[in-house]
């Protein structure tokens, strides 16, 4: 006789007590539950044995699992213990590593050339990798003497996940860039590296710049220790709040930053499974209260930071600007697997203060503003003609500010409606 497979036994189990303990006959509900846990026993032993190469149990019990949780909805998911590690390291904005993300490589204008070695995305500043030299767009050639391509099944993630480790631990990769004729070798010794999520500037007197990158265990307090630093430098009468970009990330943090900008009123309506309803309110006294916001969105604002925006655009404590965000208006708690593998499942969804869903429907700016400044062409013209005479160029600071804003278009709208509200020239 065969081995039974782990499920096959649960499913006789079920069977054998239902039989020992209960005299009638099983109700038609339980009946036709133990019913489908047999053909799913049936199904993964036929697998098992009859397969034409072996495949372990452990896989295949995750690939069901996989399958059965991305059947719910495009948000919930099944993670392996190495993924879901990885994912709640990301949550906590925390991990043993060298302090870069890497994606997917291939040619481009800077190195056509290139082979498809994985590209360096992210340098988390004073990171193993930043101080070592490390910069974004370099690519990985090896990981401790091994090539990273070649193995089809070994992408930018497998290397990613490879680079991480535990603090005073050594590795070696060997990186490439345009211009260097060849690799470049750096032993880099892992450590515990803090990913920031937040980052502030003043941008001019009277005017902050607060961008939030994702909600993680600490976002909250590192907002609040950015807004301080602007009230302190004299920049906290308009806050250009950045959710570009910004794909979520914990809830309770998003609330704790709304709280920072509004003095009263409903944060977030949140609906579970039961008739029970969560209300979030803010507290009186946050740091910014008395403060202008123009929250800047994107296509790709989504989550936690939809409920920030769609709370200070529901209370009139901001004037959203940029493009309609990504629409996710559910929620997803984690659940640790005995194994050490996850499931992040959609347990809740959520209404903006006005009651509004935002599922599917996304946030609609107040000023709707492209990514890019539509070109304007006359027919003509010297394309020298726009060119600033270079005596009277900016420097220092200011050069730096309206480069940036030369490049970043919804940020130059955000910058000059600032400054008409200050009555700035």
């Amino acid at each position: 006789m065969s081995r039974a497979t782990h499920a096959a036994a649960f499913a006789a189990g079920c069977a054998v007590a239902a039989a020992v303990s209960v005299a009638a006959k099983p109700r038609r509900a339980e009946a036709v539950r133990y019913q489908s846990l047999d053909t799913f026993a049936q199904t993964l032993s036929y697998v098992n044995q009859q397969y034409v190469t072996p495949v372990p149990e452990r896989q295949l019990l995750y690939a069901a699992a996989r399958g059965m949780v991305q059947s719910l909805d495009a948000y919930s998911a099944f993670f392996s213990p190495t993924e879901y590690r990885r994912l709640r390291e990301d949550t906590d904005g925390e991990f043993g590593g060298v302090g870069v993300a890497l994606g997917p490589g291939g040619p481009d204008d800077a190195m056509p050339h290139a082979l498809p070695w994985p590209i360096v995305d992210e340098v988390v500043p004073g990171s193993p990798a930043a101080v070592a030299g490390i910069a974004v767009d370099d690519r990985v050639v090896t990981v401790d003497g091994t090539a990273t391509i070649g193995d089809d099944a070994k992408d930018e993630r497998y290397w990613d996940e490879k680079l991480r480790g535990s603090p005073g631990s050594r590795v070696t990769v060997q990186v490439t860039r345009p211009g260097w004729p060849t690799p470049r070798s750096f032993e880099l010794v892992r450590a515990q590296v803090k990913v920031p999520s937040v980052s502030a500037e003043p941008m001019a007197p009277g005017i902050g710049y607060l961008a939030i990158r994702r909600f993680q265990e600490a976002t909250g307090a590192d907002a609040a220790d950015a807004l301080r630093g602007l009230i302190a430098a004299k920049a906290g009468e308009v806050i250009l709040l950045d959710l570009r970009t910004d794909s979520g990330g914990l809830i309770d943090q998003a609330m704790a930053v709304a709280d920072e900008f509004l003095d009263d009123g409903l944060i977030v309506t949140i609906r579970g499974r039961t008739a029970a309803v969560e209300v979030h309110k803010a507290h009186r006294g946050g740091l910014a209260v008395g403060a202008k916001v123009i929250a800047l969105v994107n296509a790709e604002t989504a989550s936690a930071a939809e409920i920030l925006a769609g709370a200070l655009q529901d209370h009139r404590r901001a004037t959203v600007l940029g493009m309609k965000t990504y629409g996710k208006g559910v929620i997803q708690t984690y659940f640790d697997l005995d194994d050490g593998s996850g499931l992040k499942l959609t347990t809740h969804r959520y209404l903006t203060p006005a009651g509004n869903e935002v599922e599917g429907r996304g946030i609609t700016p107040d000023i709707e503003v492209p990514e890019f400044e539509a070109e304007t062409v006359v027919a003509g013209a010297d394309p020298g003609d726009d060119e600033a005479d270079p005596a009277v160029q900016p420097s220092g600071n200011r050069a730096i500010l309206e480069a940036r804003l030369a490049d970043d278009y919804q940020l130059r709208i955000a910058y000059q409606t600032a400054q008409r509200w200050l009555g700035s020239k």
